[in-house]
């Protein structure tokens, strides 16, 4: 049987992590459970390179630099992680939960608290990506923009027919040495002509119904080169250090009819509490509904915040139903 937890996080974006952050202040044992290998959720798949201006404390900041500072507070205590492990069953048995996941990991945990978001996004590649030459550089490829100062001074190629693909082009055209995009359709997708412009005037070449044929590697396995047909069906070569790609995502809801959880219209109902219709799993962030809800990042923190005091109640009638880090750490 697995480790043993006082609660289970079951998504690992800002709202889990915050949660955990909070969890172990108050000194519980916890665990992440992130289906994707990354942490940071939809901020980190879609907005790693966006300025997010309504997180209080920051005039500004990027989404990607938020989720690594999210990621380092709630390290602080130290709670169990796991990333690329998909919960698929939870049950309750001898008053605490069993979890276990796709790969057969089991967990045990007296709470549960579902901060899934709306579901794990999965990328979606192009039919001709099936046609490429197998390789490890191949399966590794990202599909979301992180770690942005691995592409400074760097070639950069963004295989993408969607308005993901120009943002990343654009954004990378101030740190790059050079960015061209391989367009496999005749267009770009949601893309506006002013859109377009930015592109000619940050000198990003575009090649239009380009098909990736290869990859080309040094003597030490790093990218040199892609080649792709373009739209005369002539082989086309060109310098590349880092490639990214973007095709769109799939949605897999998680399997909230099965574990129990009642749902409205996709989202979670939940009590003022935090509480799910089933006694011992609280939700919090973007799956959760209830009157005047917003789908903030900001509200995922006091939805979290409120939904550990009440799991710790749960855990323990007698416990402080609301700490202070001021107190705590003084």
């Amino acid at each position: 049987m697995g480790e043993k937890f006082d609660i289970a996080i079951i998504g690992g974006g800002t709202t889990g992590l915050f949660a955990a952050y909070y969890a172990t202040m108050r000194q519980l044992k916890v665990v992440i459970v992130e289906a994707q290998e990354q942490l940071g959720g939809k901020v980190m798949q879609f907005l790693p390179e966006k300025k997010i201006y309504d997180v209080g404390g920051y005039p500004e900041i990027s989404g990607e630099d938020l989720v690594r500072q999210m990621i380092q507070q709630a390290a602080r205590h130290e709670p169990k992680i796991l990333t690329g492990e998909s919960v698929k069953q939870i049950d309750r048995e001898n008053n605490q939960f069993h979890l276990v996941t796709e790969k057969g990991k089991e967990i045990l945990s007296n709470t549960v608290l579902l901060a899934t978001g709306t579901g794990t996004f999965h990328t979606k590649r192009p039919e001709e990506w099936k046609e490429l030459p197998d390789s490890e550089f191949k399966t590794s490829v990202p599909t979301t923009l992180m770690d942005k100062e691995d592409y400074i001074d760097k070639k950069v190629i963004v295989a993408s027919n969607s308005k993901v693909g120009v943002n990343w082009a654009l954004y990378l055209s101030e740190l790059a040495e050079s960015v061209a995009i391989i367009n496999s359709e005749h267009s770009f997708s949601q893309v506006k002509q002013e859109e377009l412009d930015q592109l000619s005037d940050a000198n990003i070449d575009v090649h239009y119904n380009a098909k990736l044929t290869d990859f080309m590697m040094d003597d030490k396995d790093r990218l040199k080169q892609v080649a792709f047909l373009n739209e005369n069906e002539d082989k086309v070569t060109v310098p590349a250090e880092k490639l990214l790609t973007y095709y769109g995502l799939e949605l897999e809801a998680a399997p909230f009819d099965k574990w129990g959880i009642e749902t409205r219209k996709g989202r979670i109902v939940v009590t003022p509490v935090m509480a799910t219709n089933v006694e011992g799993i609280f939700a919090a962030g973007d799956i959760v509904q209830y009157e005047g809800k917003t789908t903030l990042i900001a509200t995922g923190y006091t939805e979290a915040i409120t939904a550990v005091n009440h799991a710790h109640l749960f855990i323990d009638p007698a416990a402080t139903e609301q700490l202070y880090s001021t107190v705590i750490y003084r």
